[in-house]
């Protein structure tokens, strides 16, 4: 390849000027790691040793009380149906059907199968002796065998 002597010695001096300036700053690098006194360039000021001996505790923020995370509401219905299902479950007979229980202000509505009239009306009647209870629709369906 044929070098082109016109720019040649334009890129020689900018590549000479550059290996004097990455030097030097090297040089200065070098002086500020052997120097006993340690000094910030950035600030010129000579740095201070740590004090010895001294802790200083930071003090406890108390947290305002409107910070805090509020409790979640209780869903009284939820937890009503919750304890007929508990109820349910409770019952030997019952313990293997699938039986829900859906409550909405204390009037509770059973969904699922029983296997007889007799489990049927033995589900309703766990189910409203449940203390919340104020009525109970029952909406089981016999199936034989579930």
């Amino acid at each position: 390849m044929k070098w082109n002597r016109k720019g040649h010695g334009a890129l020689s001096a900018v590549t000479a000027g550059a290996l004097v300036l990455s030097l030097a700053a090297c040089d200065q690098i070098q002086s500020l790691w052997k120097s006993d006194e340690k000094t910030n360039p950035a600030v010129g000021a000579v740095a201070q040793p740590p004090v010895e001996g001294k802790i200083e505790v930071a003090k406890a923020v108390e947290i305002p009380k409107s910070i805090e995370a509020p409790k979640p509401a209780i869903d009284e219905n939820k937890a009503l149906a919750n304890k007929v299902k508990s109820a349910l479950g409770e019952d030997p007979a019952l313990k293997f059907l699938a039986i829900d229980a859906v409550a909405s202000n204390g009037a509770v509505t059973l969904y699922g199968t029983a296997n007889n009239r007799a489990l049927r009306e033995k589900a309703a009647r766990v189910a409203s002796s449940v203390p919340g209870v104020k009525s109970v629709r029952n909406e089981l369906v016999i199936v034989a065998g579930s």
